[in-house]
């Protein structure tokens, strides 16, 4: 049995592939986002509590940073999973 065919001569399975993909994406990119912005309360909330400021900015800079590796991690491993999928793909 083969896959429903549209106009276009595409079938459905490529379409719900790049949907799923999309969603993905935006997933990540949301993740992503709320990853920084989790840091950067983090680092306001440490600076205004802290009576400190040398002692706040030391910590607020290592918050941002451990946001920034995450960020950076989580693009690694996006870069990989498009490689595979794109591998599984040539291999059909």
């Amino acid at each position: 049995m083969s896959a429903p065919v549209h106009r276009g001569g595409r079938d459905d399975r490529s379409e719900i592939g790049q949907r799923v993909r999309r969603r993905r994406a935006t997933q990540r990119r949301r993740l992503a986002r709320v990853d920084v912005a989790i840091g950067i309360v983090g680092a306001g909330v440490i600076l205004l509590a802290t009576p400190g400021l040398a002692i706040a900015a030391v910590i607020a800079l290592i918050v941002l940073l451990l946001c920034g590796v995450s960020v950076l991690v989580e693009r690694r491993l996006a870069r990989r999973r498009r490689r595979s999928e794109l591998v599984e793909e040539d291999d059909q």
